[in-house]
């Protein structure tokens, strides 16, 4: 009896022993040490979030949770000895930490294994600033080789080959996964064999587009804002036909065309920021499906409408016009009270915010403030304000502004027009989507590209633009895709069901370029790139994280 016992129990063990040994690892990545100026302390977070994610092996390798890496590691660790007792602490396999210095341009990067046995590995690593994400990459996969015995190609033999959304769209480079677009095609111009369709030519240039229901038919139309009038047009057999005109009143500046379902009735108002001199006078129009009417004129704000947090509702906002810095005033909710829009609560946003230049993107829980700054520069901050990146690259350029006298502090600006002006540029929208819908949130925002622009600040004439989705990568902004390059200039663009056919169009609005000479007259087109959603989701679309 006793010897059949014994006979079962080896058995039971011999069975196990296969499911004993795939039992997953588990490891544990601190936040790094960031030693440099304040502006990169945001990396401390970045880094360790970037290194969990690409030394995550499902069934093999499993991350421990970020809250209880925040509980148990109160402090980071000096040296191998206290890092060692942090990972017995976690009770983890291993145990990743290191520090990030910063010099000028320049950082050094050492990051450090702690194995079972508690020895230490050391990864020192010397790169520029903007290469730290491709040096992070390096690390990881010398540490899934080395430590983990990862091998190279199981990655790559899992996934799937990328469809595109769109022929037109090409997607950012990346060294694993399948593209969805040939990079050759990055200097290209795009036609309609490419997936894009073009409306016909327009006699006029546009200052701003949304496409949206106005109507509440349940059926969008594309409105168009030029210097002197609103345009509706709907689609019908392939083309977009004029079907409504309204004649803005005259001598103002319109510079932003905005629509919000202010009375939760499922028409559209469309929300239009202007001013006469340098002062605001906005007004709000509405649209009954053949004319326009305008609900409310000579609002003394600059009107714009913010998605805030934390359901991201789209919400009127006004701003007036600052003592010191043009665009720099108290931002509001506007409220309607007796019949007027009235300023209702304060909206709080990092120094430089204004109604027109920031964008709330949802960020794993929380959300992101994304800001253009006067030099088109696009900076990020978290939901605390504190800036965590700017741009190399300069985004949402326009040529729409408005002409003002600065004044010193403490002192009156000058009078008249003989007293030379300062321009303040108006950004174009940036837009949060997520048409992967992955755990992670895009910005769609232009790309206006010129030559000249980059010697001459005041140079607002762009030959050719590009459509660029960004996404955070936990240290900076990184391309997910872009539009193959369109000639002439962006003005505006939309993500919406443009030709009401159920599938979500990229719809973008652009004023043919002026020539070199700057003589010939403007005129403006849209294109559109449908959008194919079908497999968003699934793994296909997470190979261009």
């Amino acid at each position: 009896m006793f010897k059949r016992l014994l006979i079962s129990l080896a058995v039971l063990l011999l069975c196990g022993a296969p499911a004993m040994a795939q039992e997953a690892k588990t490891f544990a990545v601190l936040p790094f040490s960031v030693h440099g100026p304040q502006e990169y302390q945001y990396l401390s977070q970045g880094i360790q979030s970037m290194l969990t994610t690409r030394l995550t092996w499902p069934e093999n390798f499993t991350p421990l949770d970020a809250g209880a890496i925040k509980k148990a590691a109160a402090t980071l660790p000096a040296d191998a000895g206290a890092a060692e007792k942090i990972r017995q602490k976690l009770g983890v396999d291993y145990l990743f930490w290191g520090a990030m210095t910063v010099m000028g341009q320049e950082c050094s990067l050492d990051v450090n294994t702690i194995d079972p046995k508690g020895a230490n590995q050391p990864r020192p690593v010397q790169t520029q600033l903007n290469q730290v994400i491709p040096s992070l990459e390096t690390v990881a996969a010398d540490i899934n080789a080395q430590v983990f015995g990862k091998p190279e190609t199981a990655t790559a033999k899992n996934q799937p080959v990328v469809q595109p959304m769109n022929q037109g769209l090409i997607v950012n480079e990346t060294k694993s996964g399948t593209a969805y677009a040939n990079p050759s095609l990055k200097y290209e111009d795009a036609d309609t064999s490419m997936g894009r369709w073009r409306s016909q030519t327009l006699p006029f240039a546009s200052r701003g587009m949304v496409v949206c229901d106005g109507d509440g038919d349940g059926k969008n139309e594309i409105f168009l804002m030029t210097a002197s009038s609103l345009i509706a047009y709907r689609m019908s057999e392939g083309q977009m036909r004029q079907i409504a005109e309204l004649e803005l009143p005259k001598g103002r500046n319109y510079v932003r065309l905005n629509t919000i379902d202010l009375n939760r009735d499922g028409r559209h108002e469309f929300v239009i920021a202007a001013a006469i001199d340098k002062e605001p006078k906005s007004l709000i129009a509405e649209f009954d499906g053949s004319k326009f009417s305008i609900q409310q004129d000579f609002i003394p704000y600059f009107l714009g409408v913010l998605n805030m947090p934390p359901a991201f509702t789209p919400t009127l906002v006004g701003q007036g016009v600052g003592r010191v810095k043009y665009m720099e005033s108290t931002i509001n909710q506007m409220i309607k009270s007796g019949g007027k829009y009235e300023p209702g609560p304060a909206v709080n946003l990092p120094m430089g915010g204004n109604v027109f230049n920031v964008t709330f993107v949802p960020h794993e829980n929380d959300y992101q403030i994304i800001m253009v700054d006067d030099y088109d520069r696009m900076r990020v901050f978290s939901s605390t304000e504190t800036l965590m990146t700017v741009t190399d690259e300069t985004y949402a350029g326009s040529n729409l502004g408005i002409e003002y006298h600065s004044a010193a502090l403490g002192m009156k600006a000058p009078d008249g027009k003989q007293a030379p002006q300062d321009m303040v540029y108006i950004p174009l929208r940036a837009i949060p989507a997520n048409l992967d819908k992955d755990n992670r949130f895009e910005v769609i925002i232009s790309r206006n590209i010129s030559v000249s622009a980059q010697f001459f600040s005041n140079y607002r004439d762009y030959p050719q633009g590009e459509i660029h989705s960004l996404y955070w990568d936990g240290v900076g902004m990184s391309l997910q895709w872009k539009t193959a390059r369109i000639k002439g200039t962006v003005t505006d663009y939309a993500l919406a069901d443009m030709d009401n056919d159920g599938a979500v169009d990229l719809v973008v609005n652009i004023n043919t370029h002026t020539g070199m000479a700057g003589t010939s007259q403007k005129k403006t087109m849209v294109v559109a790139y449908p959008l194919d959603l079908s497999q968003a989701g699934t793994e296909i679309q997470k190979t261009v994280q």
